[in-house]
């Protein structure tokens, strides 16, 4: 893994998590598609870290990624219980336009694979008409059988993209990263769960208000309660509980 020269870092759990701007952010994926290199940024929540901690090599994933970012005030949260200092948020949700913009002016190539048929079209037609010239070389859905796999892939090598932005869920999406990001050749590749279908408008984003102290989870709770009231209710607490315990881990170490 690269470190760059002025990230702060913040360690929690064995995963060092980098506090960055939007801005910043995007400084390194640019050094990223310079350097023609294979690398890749992970979008950390709690529900990911959750998911992590049952299958060891997406644990691995994680710790060995480029980048860690954290992806919501659960992270957030942690890294100040557990280290004293505060990381900045940076949500998937929120990067995309960012990237677009940034991606239009500089004539980056994107391909977007993931979510139901037709999403990832309609988020990529949205961000044409916010960017004319954004560049959007390839788009595939998310719901293909294995396979299918290596024809994707194919597909995606012929694309040449700059940038891969896989949207299939926790694990699922990076496990794809990791098995075929070097064969495509790619130089930047990052998992975004649900960002597709907020950016085609198929899932209503949480008010800004809401978003700035950091309930956007409990937005997205009441919108689909059946499908998420076991990540959030379940998933944050246990995850709360996982940040008590190695609060008092730490305590005791201190106090030996």
């Amino acid at each position: 893994m690269k470190i760059f020269k002025n990230n702060t870092s913040i360690e929690i759990f064995g995963i060092k998590i980098v506090s960055l701007t939007y801005q910043e952010l995007l400084s390194r994926i640019e050094e990223f598609i310079q350097e023609k290199d294979t690398r890749r940024i992970a979008l950390l929540n709690p529900h990911y870290f959750l998911v992590a901690k049952k299958f060891s090599d997406y644990m691995k994933y994680i710790k060995y990624s480029d980048l860690v970012v954290a992806d919501g005030i659960g992270i957030v949260l942690a890294c100040l219980l557990l280290s004293g200092k505060i990381v900045k948020k940076i949500t998937g949700t929120d990067l995309m336009p960012i990237l677009a913009k940034t991606g239009a002016e500089k004539g980056w190539k994107f391909y977007f694979l993931g979510a139901k048929p037709g999403v990832a079209e309609k988020a990529a037609e949205n961000f044409k008409k916010m960017f004319p010239n954004f560049n959007i070389v390839g788009i595939q859905h998310g719901y293909f059988s294995i396979d299918k796999e290596k024809k994707i892939v194919e597909k995606i090598k012929e694309a040449k993209p700059d940038i891969l932005i896989v949207c299939l869920g926790a694990y699922k999406q990076e496990m794809f990263i990791e098995k075929y990001q070097r064969e495509i050749g790619v130089p930047v590749a990052f998992g975004s769960g649900a960002t597709f279908d907020f950016w085609a408008g198929e899932v209503k984003r949480a008010p800004r208000w809401i978003q700035n102290i950091g309930l956007e989870w409990f937005w997205r709770l009441i919108q689909e309660p059946k499908r998420l009231w076991e990540r959030y209710l379940i998933g944050n607490t246990i995850f709360i509980f996982l940040v008590i315990k190695e609060l008092i881990k730490k305590f005791l170490r201190r106090n030996k």
